[in-house]
């Protein structure tokens, strides 16, 4: 297993260098958008409004096999709330036994109940903003709770979890609750600055959740200091300091959206990533074949982001720091 692993990463090492020299493009991460339907309101997303044909288990599984001929190693199974699709364990078992890392975004509402659904996954993501008053408020009436009880029912099932936070000015105080309470259950945390996004709530309400400056640089770096402690903080110490400066004019990176990651939508459209996967029209897998749609994406360009794709983008740039975090953090 050690040597088929090690394989397994010169390959993907040899991907990320034909990308780089030649222009290549290999879909190694990949978000699925599998469902837009959500049980969830909450203040920044607005993905519950959109609206497509979703594919069925065997579209599906036939985009996993296309997809992993092509170099894919990582696959993220997002949403809307992908625990809404009664066929998830079989997309979940189907996926881990091609050898690929699999991880599902939740809000976690309906993890409790379909725990046997989703034990062969590699990480299990689920959102937490802050205590029961401040999460409710962000997210959805009695929503805490659920996370709670679903925490508690992943853990004893054994699945390795991780927290995301959607910093907001409302939850700069409620860092000490995100990371005792990582500790308590043995998890990992990760953060998010709310942003405006195509797919997001309207600007005029992201622009009333964003936090002042001053308190918001002091909030990451609370999060740097307690990384370098060893805290329970996914992320690298790269990504960290770069999410500090929100000003894409001078705080920019080179993005591997498109060519080394992208975004797959529930009907098998192929974007370069999951922030602008509802910009515009994007080539479909199912009608082109997912290597030509994923060739036809072309050169575009967008204002940048602040999302995880930012630990993706400095890790396949080869960023010494960010590749052992993620060998000994995300991929552990």
């Amino acid at each position: 297993m050690a040597l088929k692993n090690s394989i397994r990463d010169m390959s993907t090492l040899g991907r990320v260098l034909l990308a780089k020299f030649q222009r290549k493009r290999f879909p190694i991460s990949v978000t699925f958008i599998i469902t837009y339907r959500c049980n969830f309101r909450c203040d920044y997303c607005n993905v519950f409004n959109c609206e497509e044909e979703e594919m069925n288990t065997g579209a599906i599984f036939a985009m996993i096999d296309e997809l992993c001929a092509m170099g894919m190693r990582r696959f993220g199974i997002n949403g809307g709330e992908p625990l809404l699709r009664e066929d998830i364990a079989e997309i979940i078992d189907y996926a881990r036994d091609k050898g690929l890392f699999v991880t599902l975004f939740t809000n976690g509402s309906l993890v409790a109940q379909r725990i046997d659904r989703i034990r062969n996954l590699n990480v299990l993501l689920m959102s937490l903003d802050g205590p029961k008053d401040i999460h409710d408020a962000q997210r959805f009436s009695g929503s805490f709770d659920k996370v709670i009880e679903s925490l508690v029912a992943a853990r004893r099932a054994g699945l390795n979890v991780w927290t995301n936070t959607v910093i907001t000015r409302h939850n700069l105080d409620c860092l000490d609750f995100i990371l005792d309470n990582a500790r308590r259950f043995g998890i990992k945390t990760t953060y998010q600055p709310v942003l405006y996004y195509p797919h997001s709530s309207e600007e005029r309400e992201i622009k009333d959740l964003l936090p002042d400056s001053l308190s918001y640089r002091k909030y990451i770096d609370r999060l740097i200091r307690e990384k370098r402690k060893g805290g329970p903080i996914l992320h690298s110490l790269s990504y960290l300091e770069y999410i500090k400066n929100p000003d894409w004019r001078t705080n920019q990176r080179l993005c591997w959206a498109g060519r080394l990651y992208c975004a797959i939508t529930p009907s098998g459209n192929v974007a370069p990533c999951y922030p602008i996967f509802r910009d515009r029209l994007w080539p479909n897998g199912v009608k082109l074949g997912f290597s030509n749609a994923l060739n036809k994406l072309g050169s575009f360009s967008c204002n940048g982001c602040y999302c995880i794709l930012v630990e993706n983008d400095f890790t396949f740039s080869l960023k010494p720091e960010v590749v052992y975090n993620t060998f000994t953090q995300i991929l552990a």
